[in-house]
């Protein structure tokens, strides 16, 4: 059972009901700077809660679109949510990163293709900081959570160090080869 997914589906049910589409619209907007999800895991997840009576669910018919069910976070949802949210974390960091794996083995390459690897991730990395500040522009306003005013800025900064972190590692991989030339 994926327990950060049932606890950002609970939170995502904190502002409003929605249907598993929309949570997975807002999940992807809202939370993909974090945290990834197939829209199967967050449907199967919203199954599992209703069942669990952590959500209802609203069955919804519609005459020329298939019927839908609309999920509400129950009481006992939201106590779930709280007790997890005060539970001690170990904030162990997750650096299964499959962009340092290559990074590590760079002096394989010649020196002009493991800059112009560093080039294209830093472009990548500045490419996403920039969508998402657009993001924000356009659709963030004072009724958003502090959750998610907190985390999208802190994906902006993580974009930026790595882009200053890849002029750097350009310098380190030029110094070491002049050193090698000459």
């Amino acid at each position: 059972m994926d327990m950060a997914l049932r606890h950002a589906l609970l939170g995502l049910l904190t502002h409003q009901p929605a249907t598993g589409y929309a949570l997975n619209a807002t999940f992807k907007a809202q939370m993909i700077h974090f945290w990834n999800a197939h829209h199967t895991q967050i449907y199967r997840e919203l199954l599992k809660m209703e069942e669990e009576a952590l959500v209802s669910a609203e069955h919804v018919s519609q005459q020329e679109l298939p019927d839908k069910k609309i999920y509400s976070i129950t009481d006992q949802g939201r106590e779930e949510l709280i007790n997890w949210l005060r539970q001690p974390t170990s904030f162990q960091p997750k650096m299964k990163d499959e962009n340092l794996l290559r990074v590590s083995l760079l002096q394989l390459l010649p020196v002009e293709e493991a800059i112009r690897y560093i080039e294209e991730t830093k472009a990548h990395h500045e490419q996403v900081a920039q969508q998402i500040r657009l993001f924000q522009e356009e659709h963030q306003s004072d009724e958003d959570t502090l959750g998610y005013l907190l985390t999208s800025e802190y994906a902006i900064r993580m974009m930026e160090n790595y882009a200053g972190w890849a002029d750097w590692a350009i310098e380190q991989i030029q110094v070491r080869n002049e050193k090698h030339v000459t």
